[in-house]
């Protein structure tokens, strides 16, 4: 790479001289200094893109093309032959620009239309304009002093003129079709990535604009905000990039945080699982032991007296491992949905709860569980700290997502901030896509609500 930055800055050092020593070249202090800037700007930032990520595409055509444009400048050449592949192989700069702003910013074509459309750039820009130089000469192009146009076959200026009107109508075409097809691209566009091809088209649009302006004979001020122009394109291109490698980082970040979720629910399940098959079931079965044992005590008061007591403890114990169980992970959530576990959670609130849950099918597994914890965090701190005499909880599945409401009649004054209960769930719903948000004014209750994309 660093051979390609040696050979960028001679290549511009080139374009300044042939500029300067131009006897045709019009608004030549523009040109050498924005010719080679203009080059050397997508040249370097497209080195860096290029190594930052190899696999993308779009810091080459970005070097590609700023080498195109420096070759393009030799339109200013004293010299037919350099002169004449100027007005023509020099369009090339074109053809990269739109194979840039098409397959921006992973480097790659999306589909078979979009292939056509590059293809076709690559044909009209350097092209388009040949079947006109073929009928025309300096003079008929207003450049007494331009070298021989060595594409003449004969000075004719009714076909001259045709020829450069069909260039112009390819031209104008090609611009229409990749407008169009630009907007269809950032319209079906998540808004990550409309924020990385925001900035990138209208700065290219804009510099295609002004380029146009200044070859159609605008005058000098129009080639300096062309050049002004071209030359900060490359870094909008960059800064799309930037925006494409901070949204790429936010996706791993939160398919990250979505992995932990779904890990820990599904050690959660296995807990769940690892208790009522293993420590429940001992205990039942000891609880039957404890039974027989009783039966064979009669007439032993005091036995009977420790018999009856170590029931009674184990029973507690095991109540309270059937409830530990239920809140790491209940089993009726994983075998019967979302609505079961709620009313099996609803039947043990410590005051009347109104239940009114309109799911259709079964929903994903992490919405589920997402769900049923938002519910379960907001009843246990109705019952801890609302002083409250009923909640409602009401579950709907509208427009692609499940909203989750949970409200009573307590003190209110709930903050999200206060404890880590509600934080927590704030992690497992963003993990989900999900939001939460939270109305408790003092002595009016709280309001609790959540809203998860299915």
């Amino acid at each position: 790479m660093y051979a390609v930055g040696v050979v960028a800055l001679l290549a511009g050092a080139g374009v300044c001289a042939i500029v300067l020593a131009s006897d045709h070249q019009e608004a030549k202090a523009a040109f050498a200094i924005f010719g080679p800037a203009v080059g050397w700007g997508f040249i370097g930032t497209g080195l860096y893109a290029w190594r930052r990520e190899p696999a993308n595409r779009t810091g080459l055509l970005m070097v590609l093309l700023g080498f195109a444009w420096l070759s393009s400048t030799l339109e200013a050449a004293n010299n037919a032959l350099l002169y004449t592949y100027g007005l023509t192989l020099g369009g090339l700069w074109g053809s990269f620009f739109l194979h840039l702003g098409m397959s921006f910013p992973t480097g790659r074509l999306r589909n078979r239309f979009d292939r056509g459309v590059v293809m076709a750039g690559y044909v009209i820009f350097p092209f388009a304009f040949v079947p006109g130089l073929m009928f025309s000469g300096p003079q008929e192009l207003d450049c007494a002093s331009c070298p021989t146009n060595l594409l003449l076959v004969e000075r004719d200026q009714d076909l001259a003129d045709l020829g450069m009107a069909l260039g112009g109508a390819l031209y104008g075409t090609l611009f229409v079709v990749a407008l169009v097809r630009a907007a269809q691209i950032w319209r079906r566009s998540g808004p990550f990535v409309r924020l990385q091809l925001t900035p990138v088209y209208i700065s290219a649009l804009f510099t295609f604009l002004l380029v146009t302006i200044a070859r159609s004979g605008a005058g000098e001020t129009a080639f300096w905000a062309a050049f002004i122009s071209a030359w900060l394109t490359p870094f909008a291109f960059l800064g799309g990039l930037l925006r494409r490698r901070i949204s790429v980082l936010v996706d791993e970040l939160h398919a990250s945080r979505a992995r932990l979720v779904q890990a820990g629910d599904a050690a959660r399940r296995k807990l769940e699982r690892d208790l009522h098959d293993g420590a429940q079931s001992r205990l039942v079965a000891l609880a039957l032991l404890l039974r027989s044992a009783r039966r064979r005590a009669d007439g032993q008061p005091e036995l009977e007296a420790l018999l009856d007591q170590a029931q009674e403890e184990l029973q507690t114990s095991l109540g309270e491992l059937r409830e530990l169980a239920r809140g790491i992970h209940p089993a009726v959530l994983t075998e019967r949905g979302l609505e079961p576990a709620l009313q099996a959670l609803v039947s043990r609130a410590p005051l009347p709860v109104t239940l009114e849950a309109e799911t259709r099918d079964r929903l994903p597994g992490p919405v589920e569980s997402a769900a049923y914890f938002v519910v379960s965090e907001a009843l246990a701190n109705v019952a801890k700290y609302a002083q409250a005499s009923q909640a409602t909880v009401a579950v709907r599945q509208v427009n692609g997502s499940v909203s989750v409401e949970v409200s009573d009649d307590g003190v209110g004054g709930a903050d999200v901030n206060a404890g880590s209960g509600l934080r927590g769930l704030q992690d497992r719903l963003a993990a989900v896509d999900g939001t939460l948000s939270l109305e408790s004014p003092a002595g009016r209750g709280t309001r609790l609500q959540a809203r998860i994309p299915v």
